[in-house]
């Protein structure tokens, strides 16, 4: 089984595993996964037993269910929230800081684990003390936006020593140190892993395996050192400026999807592998916008995210001449920065269905009907709290939309409801209508 990249989108592949475990009955023997693919592919890793890896699955559901923030995922650096609060005064330009997250605690020992928490907690942007030179050298070319040139300073110093906006939020301490995770069992497990990342200093694509040793991307080992399975887990989650390189020996990693979202060929041409499932969180393409009268940076990120596009496409359609089996969705829930926990079911769900309807065969018909419902509950969840891009104003309080509206939505879903095929539909459904409040 092959997990790309995705954020909070891992929803989806959620779903799209349960089906597989629990309809399809499959018993992988070597999972891949880049960035958030690389926490479900760690997370089942742990037992070559499929009736244990589908009640890690389940385990991870849960978690990933329970968060009800973008700041379970994406915790703020002090000098990015503070960089906030000095440009309230200038028109809000990034917006209100998000909620405040549970503090992880940090540990001492030198057990992996211990290090992994300490280093999740670790910000080294807060409490910044700058001396007159310093402040002299900082605030000089920002004094024309008056009174707040200081704290602005202060900002700009905590993102040179922070290298990001960003650190992992409580959900990652909740699975590495409240749930069934253990790297040594992955070590145990008789599963051949891969988590995708990239060596931020050669540039070259690299592995973690199971054993916790690097190899390159034709599966040779870098050196022989073995390295916490936790890590590599967060290397391969690590979206440049979002959260902090991972330096592992005398390498500094980031996220895999710099190079390779999809791990395909890595599962292909090294592993074996003879019957991919492959999972992919995003659809193809990009949502349409008017660049005419864009900034200059606005147009270098768009041009980007056309290129990442165009290469994550063609590693979808590499994975479709290899024969395997792609489960991808056609509609995009929610974005890979957006936690809320009404999108987070409907994406697993709408994960359920896509990995039904590719491993069925379901016709055209039946797949619109699908894409209706979803469509249909997405629109109910947007009612309720509007969506709101990561690093954007913090949304309002869930709203109570107007009673006509909830009544059409419900008899539209109710008659798709009708026309559907409850098998390619998850337990449960039979309640999404009467769940529209």
């Amino acid at each position: 089984m092959i997990l790309s990249g995705g954020g909070a989108r891992a929803s989806f592949h959620i779903g799209a595993a349960r089906y597989l475990y629990d309809v399809v009955g499959i018993a992988p023997t070597k999972i891949l996964g880049t960035s958030a693919g690389s926490i479900v592919a760690a997370m089942l890793a742990q037992s070559l037993d499929p009736a244990v890896q589908s009640g890690e699955l389940h385990e991870l559901e849960r978690l990933w269910l329970g968060m009800t923030a973008t700041s379970d995922m994406f915790a703020e650096q002090a000098w990015f929230t503070n960089l906030r609060g000095q440009l309230e005064g200038l028109g809000g330009l990034l917006g209100a800081p998000p909620d405040d997250t549970e503090p992880v605690v940090a540990g001492d020992a030198d057990d992996p684990r211990e290090v992994v928490k300490r280093v999740l907690d670790t910000d080294p942007s807060r409490d910044m003390a700058l001396s007159p030179t310093d402040m002299w050298q900082l605030a000089g070319s920002l004094l024309r936006v008056g009174r707040v040139g200081a704290g602005l300073a202060t900002s700009v110093r905590g993102a040179e020593r922070a290298a990001s906006a960003y650190r992992p939020g409580p959900i990652v301490h909740r699975l590495l140190f409240e749930s069934t995770f253990r790297s040594s069992r992955v070590n145990n497990s008789g599963v051949e892993l891969r988590l995708a990342t990239v060596d931020l200093d050669s540039g070259e694509l690299r592995f973690m395996r199971q054993d916790g040793v690097m190899v390159d991307r034709d599966d040779h080992p870098i050196d022989d050192m073995p390295y916490d399975i936790a890590l590599g887990v967060w290397a391969s989650c690590s979206i440049p400026g979002v959260f902090r390189p991972v330096k592992l020996g005398s390498g500094v990693y980031v996220d895999g999807g710099v190079r390779e979202n999809l791990p395909i060929e890595m599962a292909v041409k090294h592993l074996g592998v003879t019957k991919p499932y492959v999972v992919v969180a995003q659809p193809p393409g990009l949502a349409p916008d008017d660049f005419a009268a864009k900034d200059m940076v606005s147009v270098l990120l768009r041009v980007a995210s056309i290129t990442l596009d165009e290469t994550f496409q063609d590693e979808v359609e590499w994975a479709r001449a290899a024969g395997a089996c792609v489960i991808e969705p056609h509609i995009d829930v929610h974005d890979a920065g957006t936690v809320e926990p009404a999108l987070l079911r409907i994406n697993r769900d709408y994960g359920w269905t896509r990995a039904a309807e590719e491993v069925t065969g379901a016709p055209s018909s039946l797949r619109d009907v699908n894409e209706a419902i979803c469509q249909t509950r997405c629109d109910w969840a947007e009612l309720i709290h509007p969506k709101v891009p990561l690093g954007g104003v913090s949304k309002p309080e869930a709203v109570k939309p107007k009673p006509k509206q909830v009544s059409a939505l419900k008899a539209q879903l109710r008659a798709l409801l009708a026309q559907a095929d409850d098998t390619l539909l998850p337990p449960g459904h039979e309640t999404w209508a009467d769940e529209l409040v």
